[in-house]
């Protein structure tokens, strides 16, 4: 009882696959689709089938005749319900096997046809076979009478039209949950498409502004300070240099954020002098791990902004990585004011929420980002799976 639904060719892999191996008629209900396809399965699902043939068919055999056995009348459904429905079932699965994939192009009149051919034949084969197991030989004569191949013809034309319908759904369904998929597919990479334009965008705001500052602080220290001035030149070459590749970049490697981080860092240093710290503690072997760009940057800024640079005593920055099994976490931790100090309630400077949506985008629930008081300062943690070249 097993036939092979029509599928989507817009659909992805796996949902195409999923139509192409379920089929049985017991699917339409959804608790049936639980179980993984396969011979045993089917045999199991067409024995409930029949069972279903047994209970309708006694059930109007006691309502003409009260006199009539129960158990007898069981017994004869039985065997007769079981006999159609399996030979029902090899009809079907021989035909699949030999005309394969022709099944999904026919049209629903086609199908409805070939359902009935099927039908047809397990249903007169299905009475031949069960007469002749309960021994019932002179009643196999009744099967070739007109009133019993007229009998037969009109069950089995009940039988096809059930199966036509049922797997006529069937396929509607396994098409909407296919055009459900591509189009989920699209959406989401519409969204990581938009992620990539914020993300550009926001370094292009992002770089010039720190750009003018820096060049602001290096004019102030010229005549006052000419090698402090000369230092900041050179760093800020430095961090224009791996800026411009971070930028040309198809993706981005802890390590390289590190240095990008590293020059920019020394910059603020040189701008703040003793009122900033910072320490990196990321071990070699992580370095290699691909992470989103500009992922880093944005938290180490408002860890600055809104952390260090409100302390009158200053403070200090670390930015940390370790692995814990098969996830990278980072922590971009500082000792300033804090989130209940004089930073400002809510903010999270450019970085957070941005954050957030774009590792939601990327990972969708596993990604992660936290943000905890420390008691002085704040710690911003990031656990996402972990990822190599």
């Amino acid at each position: 009882m097993s036939q092979p639904t029509a599928t989507d060719a817009s659909a992805s892999p796996e949902t195409l696959d999923s139509c192409q191996r379920s089929g049985h008629p017991l699917e339409a209900i959804t608790f049936f689709r639980r179980f993984r396809p396969s011979v045993g399965r089917d045999l199991a699902y067409t024995f409930i089938w029949n069972m279903g043939f047994v209970v309708a068919c006694t059930l109007l055999a006691v309502l003409f005749d009260p006199e009539a056995r129960l158990t007898r009348v069981l017994w004869v459904n039985f065997i007769i319900a079981n006999c159609i429905g399996y030979l029902i079932h090899l009809g079907f699965g021989l035909s699949h096997r030999l005309l394969g994939d022709s099944l999904h192009r026919l049209s629903f009149a086609m199908r409805a046809i070939y359902y009935s051919a099927v039908s047809v034949a397990g249903a007169f084969g299905g009475y031949w076979l069960g007469f002749t197991l309960l021994s019932w030989h002179t009643e196999r004569q009744w099967i070739f009478s007109a009133q019993g191949a007229i009998s037969i013809l009109l069950l089995s034309l009940m039988i096809s039209g059930i199966l036509a319908t049922v797997f006529y759904a069937r396929e509607r369904q396994a098409k909407a949950e296919a055009d459900f998929q591509s189009e989920r597919a699209r959406v989401a990479a519409a969204e990581r498409s938009t992620k990539v334009a914020e993300l550009k965008l926001l370094q292009a705001q992002v770089e010039p502004h720190f750009l003018y500052n820096t060049l602001a602080n290096v004019i102030s220290l010229i005549d006052a300070n000419p090698s402090l001035a000369k230092r900041m030149i050179e760093r800020l070459i430095d961090y224009l240099r791996r800026a411009a590749l971070a930028a040309t970049a198809t993706e981005s490697t802890l390590g390289g954020q590190i240095e990008l981080l590293r020059a920019y860092l020394d910059l603020i240093v040189l701008r703040m002098g003793a009122r900033l710290a910072y320490r990196i503690e990321v071990p070699a072997e992580l370095t290699p791990l691909t992470l989103p760009p500009m992922l880093l940057q944005p938290l180490v800024e408002n860890a600055i902004k809104h952390g260090i640079e409100p302390a009158t005593r200053g403070g200090e920055v670390v930015v940390s990585a370790r692995r814990d099994v098969d996830r990278l976490v980072l922590d971009v931790a500082d000792d300033g004011v804090g989130v209940n100090g004089v930073r400002p309630e809510g903010s999270t400077g450019i970085g957070l929420t941005n954050l957030r949506e774009r590792l939601a985008t990327l990972y969708g629930g596993r990604a992660a980002v936290t943000i905890q008081d420390r008691r002085p300062g704040t710690i911003v943690t990031i656990t996402l799976p972990a990822a190599s070249r």
